[in-house]
């Protein structure tokens, strides 16, 4: 059962701080210790700017020194808590090699690895509740997904599925993941310990259909969600409006849905990504599929915003977790750049951000 008291006890004590995460970053200003990067604003009246060079000026923005700070100061604090708690060595420094010399192939070594993701994790939210974020977040992507699904064409008992699908996946954070019990539930436990890593700070998000428990999972890694540290609330949260309607359009793909192949064979021209095997093949396809339904989430995210400059900002801040997806040999997605420039290849997204030119999808 759900450890209702002390997820409680930890939202209570920490939701004040999701709100105060400006206020660290003036405080860190203010002791001289760290500088915010402020990103560009594009001009008003200059939004088309995202649009011929969406690549450069997405991606070009830095990791700001509050999020560095609090993955740097927060990993240590961890690393303290854990080696008071096992008595292990001063200069044990929570790689895979330290656990190895400290714990060998015993049981032991995988639950101190655990135990560091978990201190990490409290450790990174004592000063900026993510959790918070990432829940209402994803309430928004739900219910945009829904307005898309709703439009498609499709047979009713296929749309009602899909539908369910949605409203029955689960945003799942570090602590619900090791405090929920469910059927299965090890199966997230490891996914989740090996995108993030013992000290969270992998930059990934995943989508699960672990079976026995939630009907769908998703969760992000809180070296994902720290990227928004020292932020406004709204950008924030727009910050992971199309990562998690990309996310919960995996869940749709487990049931058989598909994009439409017009709008995938369009964003994939020219794009040079690595072909060498089916099975390749055809995750580079559901990754793409699952970004070009992120897409149209974003766009129905921005459909009420009447400022073509406000516009464009929020484009620009919901795009960027892409720029941080690790790209090593075998990653099976275009590449950042690409995926970036897709989005602006979208008919919505013309229309959207009064973008010229195309192709279009």
């Amino acid at each position: 059962m759900k450890k209702f008291s002390l997820i409680l006890a930890i939202s209570l004590g920490l939701s004040a701080c999701a709100e105060k995460d400006s206020e660290f970053a003036q405080k860190i200003r203010e002791k001289g210790k760290h500088k915010t990067a402020q990103a560009a604003n594009i001009p008003d009246g200059k939004s088309f700017e995202i649009c011929e060079k969406p690549a450069e000026i997405i991606c070009g923005e830095k990791v700001s020194s509050v999020a560095e700070s609090l993955m740097r100061e927060g990993r240590q604090r961890a690393l303290e808590l854990l080696k008071k708690e096992k008595n292990l060595p001063e200069n044990f420094d929570g790689s895979a090699e330290a656990f190895i010399k400290a714990f060998g192939q015993s049981p032991e070594r995988s639950a101190a690895q655990d135990r560091l993701l978990i201190l990490a994790d409290q450790e990174y939210r004592s000063i900026y509740n993510y959790d918070e974020d990432l829940k209402e977040a994803g309430e928004i992507a739900r219910k945009l997904l829904l307005n898309v699904i709703e439009k498609e064409k499709m047979d009713e008992d296929g749309r009602y599925n899909l539908i369910g699908a949605i409203n029955t996946t689960v945003f799942q954070t570090v602590s619900e993941t090791f405090e929920t019990e469910y059927l299965r539930k090890d199966l997230v436990k490891i996914q989740m310990s090996t995108a993030c890593g013992t000290d969270g700070l992998g930059k990934l998000a995943m989508s699960l259909l672990p079976q026995g428990g939630p009907n769908g999972v998703i969760f992000v890694c809180p070296g994902n969600l720290l990227l928004s540290a020292g932020k406004s609330k709204e950008e924030r949260i727009t910050r992971l409006v199309m990562q998690l309607g990309h996310e919960l359009a995996h869940q749709l793909q487990f049931r058989g849905y598909q994009a439409d192949a017009k709008a995938l064979s369009c964003v994939t021209a020219d794009n040079g990504a690595s072909t060498s095997a089916a099975t390749t093949l055809d995750k580079i396809k559901d990754e793409t599929q699952a970004d070009i339904i992120g897409y149209r989430v974003l766009n129905a995210y921005l459909a009420n915003e009447k400022d073509s400059s406000v516009k464009a900002d929020k484009a620009k801040a919901a795009l960027n977790w892409i720029c941080h997806m690790p790209e090593e040999k075998g990653m099976q997605h275009l590449d950042n750049a690409s995926r970036v420039k897709n989005y602006f290849k979208m008919d919505e997204t013309g229309a959207t951000l009064s973008c010229s030119g195309g192709p279009r999808c």
